[in-house]
């Protein structure tokens, strides 16, 4: 049986985005004694490759060849917030993905990526007519977010460049992945908690669907990979155009009362 809430609790104990990341900042806090040589390895990690091919006092000598891979495999050229979460990634989603490939060799450890498409088309087959509505909304913040992760630089006019869009392809294909797993990660617990917030917050009666929050995270997934075009096509703002129209018409249409037909007499 679909798991459909509807979150309108106003008891002061009711869990909410805040006090989930906040539990698990302390936690982490609290492991930090145990983690501390492999997150200062870590940290290393990261700083070497940032002085080695950021500053130009030392990248300049680096042949191009070696350059360029290192730094879009590295999001060495993006921003502070999709550098770190990039990082993150690597040290978390990546390191259980080598590990599971180490264990159980490619083949194992690439099959939840064939349960997406069926997944996919059930939670379409739940929404029903509105399912393309849920999938564009996803899309357009895909777009949007993709847009801005490949737009930062230190040179005016460096916009949606395909030196920082990996970090793109990298956010992909872990929410891919996390989807062909099933609906127990951390993914669908914050749209489910966003949900209550908004509930709470602006006395909303939204309800939270998890085959709906599927196929907006499926979505997303398209949008991040739908702006590589408009980097081929070196369209700037491409992706927040195209997102924002997206969103838009997607809401109206998904919150828009259907039309009753009357039929003369």
């Amino acid at each position: 049986m679909e798991d459909t809430i509807n979150h309108t609790s106003s008891s002061s104990n009711r869990e909410t985005v805040f006090s989930w990341l906040w539990g698990i900042g302390v936690l982490g806090v609290k492991n930090l004694p145990k983690m501390g040589k492999q997150l200062a390895i870590q940290v290393g990690i990261v700083l070497s490759i940032q002085i080695i091919f950021w500053y130009e006092g030392i990248s300049n000598f680096i042949p191009s060849f070696i350059k360029g891979p290192v730094i879009f495999l590295t999001a060495t050229y993006n921003d502070v917030i999709p550098k770190t979460i990039y990082w993150v990634i690597v040290f978390t989603f990546g390191k259980k993905i080598f590990n599971k490939i180490r264990t159980f060799g490619l083949n194992k450890t690439l099959e939840p990526l064939k349960e997406i498409l069926p997944s996919l088309k059930n939670a379409m087959t739940e929404a029903k007519e509105k399912a393309n509505y849920y999938l564009i909304v996803g899309a357009g913040m895909g777009l949007i977010i993709a847009n801005n992760f490949s737009s930062y630089s230190r040179f005016s006019g460096a916009r949606n460049k395909i030196d920082k869009y990996f970090i793109s392809l990298v956010i992909s294909f872990t929410i891919a992945y996390f989807l062909g797993e099933g609906r127990e990660h951390w993914l669908f617990k914050f749209g489910k908690l966003s949900i209550s917030d908004l509930n709470h917050m602006f006395k909303l009666k939204l309800t939270y669907n998890e085959k709906k929050m599927y196929l907006v995270l499926s979505g997303f997934v398209f949008g991040l990979l739908l702006d590589f075009p408009l980097i081929l096509m070196q369209i700037m703002y491409g992706g927040y155009i195209l997102g924002v129209i997206a969103i838009i018409l997607s809401l109206v249409m998904l919150f828009s009362k259907p039309k009753i037909e009357t039929h003369e007499q």
